[in-house]
């Protein structure tokens, strides 16, 4: 067969292999039905993302919130022990507030030198408090039995840190405080 006959049945086999499909060509980059598919996905899953992401940031705030007034009491302890003082822990206006309340044994946590204090970021947190917390210089609580209670509002659970005489722990659980 000469070669003029084999170039041409050749070319006519590989016209017919791109004409069915057959011969795949060498394709960068996506075509325009692959990206709405694509990005109707990203939409469908979005659209369950997003309200459960600002349920996940509210619950970030509240255990953050709950880990900074477990450090503000710890803190309290502190120096109450560095000054030699005795130092209040008071719940005011949801605010925890921190006081050097002197050397003198008082049963009020609220009086004295204003340290510190600690306010919630989010309006769903609430504070209330139950017995009296002041550390002696030993970091002791002088009185017996107090707590800090932490309440969030649209969870309707809360926190409870009970302070006992040298020591503390956390309870937790739903309703109210």
């Amino acid at each position: 067969m000469p070669d003029f006959k084999k170039c041409f049945i050749i070319k006519f086999i590989d016209d017919l292999k791109i004409k069915s499909g057959m011969k795949k060509e060498n394709k960068k980059g996506i075509s325009l039905l692959e990206f709405l598919l694509v990005l109707s996905i990203i939409v469908i899953l979005s659209t369950f993302a997003v309200p459960a992401w600002n349920r996940f940031f509210e619950i970030n705030r509240y255990n953050n919130f709950i880990m900074v007034v477990e450090n503000a009491i710890n803190r309290a302890k502190i120096v109450a022990m560095e000054k030699s003082t005795n130092v209040g822990v008071c719940i005011s206006d949801n605010q925890i507030l921190i006081y050097d309340t002197g050397y003198a044994r008082s049963s009020d946590p609220c009086t004295g030198t204003l340290l510190f204090t600690v306010t919630p970021e989010s309006e769903n947190i609430s504070i209330s408090s139950n017995g009296t917390i002041i550390f002696d210089p030993r970091g002791l609580n002088i009185m017996v039995g107090g707590n800090v209670c932490i309440h969030h509002n649209e969870f309707n659970t809360y926190y409870r840190i009970i302070i006992g005489r040298g020591h503390q722990r956390v309870e937790k659980g739903s309703g109210g405080c």
